[in-house]
């Protein structure tokens, strides 16, 4: 046989065994090798229907996270605030001028203006505490003053020490609110509230007061029942219900038929803060006895609970060449669900986000390792259909 005859007869099965490797080769260079992600946790459902309560006056609501969640049947216009609206100046001081737990805060010095300020609340039956000219006093003491004790001149003392004047304070202020959602609040003349021209809805009040109660050094002087402050002496906290039922704080107000009896207050519901609002009160026990009622029916139906425990396996990731891979938690986590809330998986972070429409919860997850891609054996393989983990 000559040599042109034998090179064509082992050709064919040359040009075969190449195709052969060939479609090998691309069949394992192509292989998926796609890690799926399956979660099979749902987050559980709610029965939050709305609260029992009612009344016959003024309007409430309650907030969590910034969200009403409950409030009165209709809504109504905004009203005077009275001193609750030491809490909006109370907010804007300490963005404004800043300072930690513990600390006093700079120092503000009675000048004639602020002294002078002092005795024009004094002649309106406002709430005041007495200064001298020339006092020094801390950040801390003036902010106490304004937020137990009520006092008006304190109040616009450390607006116009901190903005340089009310007018100042009240387009900072303002922009404030913007940024908490408090959109129907309006800041008046004064940072006291003691002017009717601050005005707010129950729905907005709540959410500053939940602003405040989440800040340390504001909720730390609202949930004070008395403090010593310089010249003043003890002063007690106009809030009554500190400590009933829970309540941290926040704030009473009231400047006559305008405003009627106000009250904001607040409680802890698992890791929650719940805050409250109730205005237009024809009396200061009525503000109090309907806050009670209002906490009680709340603390009833809005309730922590478990949404996931400790090593629940929550989904698993998947792929042919090493099968299912349990995603398991590393804590419990349980909290406050209003709302449906739905679960979500977050690969980058390796965290289950369960979130409804007021809050969210982060869980940190953990798993086994496996390959991240097959190995060379396992592509060979896999073109023919046979598969080894």
């Amino acid at each position: 046989m000559d040599r042109r005859r034998r090179r064509k007869i082992w050709m064919l099965p040359c040009l075969i065994l190449a195709g052969f490797l060939i479609f090998v080769g691309v069949r394992m260079i192509s292989a998926d090798t796609k890690t799926e992600v399956h979660l099979t946790y749902t987050a559980p459902t709610t029965d939050f229907s709305g609260l029992d309560y009612s009344q016959e006056f003024g309007q409430w609501a309650v907030a969590l996270n910034g969200k009403t969640i409950a409030k009165s049947t209709d809504k109504l216009p905004a009203q005077p605030t009275a001193s609750t609206a030491k809490m909006i100046m109370a907010l804007a001081v300490m963005e404004k001028k800043p300072f930690s737990l513990g600390e006093g805060g700079e120092t503000i010095t009675i000048t004639d203006e602020l002294y002078n300020i002092y005795h024009l609340y004094n002649a309106a039956n406002g709430s005041t505490t007495p200064v001298q000219i020339g006092e020094e006093i801390s950040e801390y003491d003036a902010l106490v003053s304004a937020l137990i004790a009520s006092s008006n001149n304190m109040a616009d003392a450390l607006a116009i020490w901190a903005f340089g004047s009310l007018p100042e304070y009240q387009k900072y202020a303002q922009e404030k609110l913007e940024r908490l959602g408090a959109n129907d609040t309006t800041v008046g003349p004064d940072a006291s509230g003691f002017d009717a021209g601050t005005t707010s809805t129950a729905e907005d009040l709540a959410k500053i007061g939940e602003a405040v109660l989440k800040h340390p050094v504001l909720a730390d002087i609202v949930g004070k029942a008395s403090v010593n402050v310089p010249v003043a002496g003890v002063i007690e906290n106009t809030n009554k219900l500190l400590g009933i039922d829970g309540i941290l704080g926040v704030k009473t107000g009231y400047i006559g038929d305008a405003s009627g009896y106000c009250l904001v207050s607040g409680y802890k519901e698992g890791e929650e803060i719940i805050t409250l609002a109730v205005l237009g009160a024809p009396y200061r026990q009525t503000s109090f006895d309907a806050t009670l009622e209002l906490v009680e029916d709340a603390q009833k139906k809005i309730t922590s609970r478990v949404l996931v425990e400790k090593d629940q396996e929550i989904g698993y990731y998947e792929n042919w060449w090493s099968g299912k891979t349990p995603i398991t938690t590393t804590e419990e986590k349980s909290g406050v669900m209003i709302s449906e809330a739905e679960a979500k998986f977050s690969d980058a972070e390796g965290e289950l986000e369960i979130k409804s429409s007021e809050t969210a919860y982060s869980v940190s997850l953990r798993h086994e390792d496996f390959p991240s891609r097959p190995s060379f054996w396992q592509r060979f393989l896999h073109v023919f259909g046979w598969e080894i983990k």
